[in-house]
């Protein structure tokens, strides 16, 4: 019951917020203007991200409600989520309304990011059995910053298509839930319960044709909440048992992001620069329309989370039911 009602809660709310959000961002003219990189072809508001993280919220704060220690058990890494994630939110809410420059936003993601890590959030290593032990030791820092920067930055750059981030994030999150399930980490259960509540929820308005976007306000702090729970560690675990899987189920963000800055590089571009390269755009170019490759892409990340799955269980040897 507890579970249906966070899901419950997260996705009641997006869906009563978002149509006024849309109104607020219309008001103040955050929207996302038609220009040759854009896939739109009429102004569309922006800030749905809002609608996604109060909805979020929503779904967290119901379990002091049904379960009050869930927060003094879990008060170290949700705070430390619920704060950096809302960081990320607040820079995202910034360049919707005024709009920032690459580097600026690189630089305020690597601040947020070492916050993260400053208190104590680190990968310390891929263990799998007598397989692989190898432990990160001095590059634990750099190599966690560049997962929390990367992945933050790869969802904001597959938000290119209506309904695409908050979709594939959606399958990412429940997978991550089913994760959580068979290692009995109520932490992640609950974390990915209320983003698979409020994603989902929001592609009523998000999914072709688009009513609004969620921009930069949401593709940023569902960005750091994916990769935050790729590296998290529970207390009875000595590695990271989500980390290998989640890149797994990430992968298709992450190949479009690598491929993206390689693309630049070669092109001797900025890669800080932006481009009508990536992943959708190459289905829109094969004649797909926008909810066909939408669709498709939903696919391959499901296809991917199957993958992950299998992979979890034989990392992590849990105990099925």
């Amino acid at each position: 019951m507890t579970h249906f009602f966070v899901i419950a809660v997260s996705s009641i709310i997006v869906l009563l917020i978002t149509p006024n959000i849309r109104y607020l961002a219309l008001k103040f003219y955050a929207v996302d203007k038609v220009n040759r990189r854009k896939i739109h072809k009429k102004i569309i508001t922006k800030l749905g991200g809002l609608a996604i993280y109060f909805g979020f919220l929503g779904g967290i704060f119901t379990l002091i409600l049904f379960i009050p220690a869930f927060f003094g058990v879990n008060f170290f890494p949700l705070s430390t989520l619920l704060i950096g994630s809302t960081l990320m939110l607040i820079l995202g809410i910034y360049d919707d309304f005024q709009g920032s420059s690459a580097l600026l936003k690189f630089v305020i993601q690597i601040i947020i990011s070492l916050l993260v890590i400053k208190s104590g959030f680190l990968l310390k290593g891929i263990f799998i059995h007598d397989l692989i032990n190898i432990e990160f030791g001095v590059f634990s820092i750099p190599l966690t910053l560049l997962w929390l920067v990367g992945i933050t930055n790869a969802v904001n750059l597959i938000d290119g298509l209506d309904g695409l981030a908050a979709g594939i994030i959606g399958l990412v999150a429940s997978f991550i839930f089913v994760f959580g399930l068979l290692l009995k980490d109520n932490f992640v259960i609950y974390v990915s319960l209320a983003l698979v509540g409020a994603c989902f929820s929001f592609l009523k308005y998000n999914f072709y044709p688009a009513k609004i976007f969620m921009g930069d306000t949401g593709s940023l702090f569902l960005g750091l909440i994916a990769a935050f729970l790729g590296i998290y560690r529970p207390p009875s675990s000595s590695s990271n048992p989500y980390f290998i899987p989640t890149i797994i189920l990430l992968f298709l963000p992450i190949f479009d992001t690598s491929f993206a800055i390689l693309r630049r590089i070669v092109r001797k571009k900025n890669v800080f620069s932006g481009d009508s390269s990536h992943v959708h755009h190459y289905l829109l170019k094969k004649g797909f329309s926008q909810p066909q490759a939408a669709v498709r892409l939903y696919l391959i990340t499901f296809i991917l989370g199957i993958i992950s799955l299998c992979l979890f269980i034989f990392i992590n040897k849990p105990q099925l039911p």
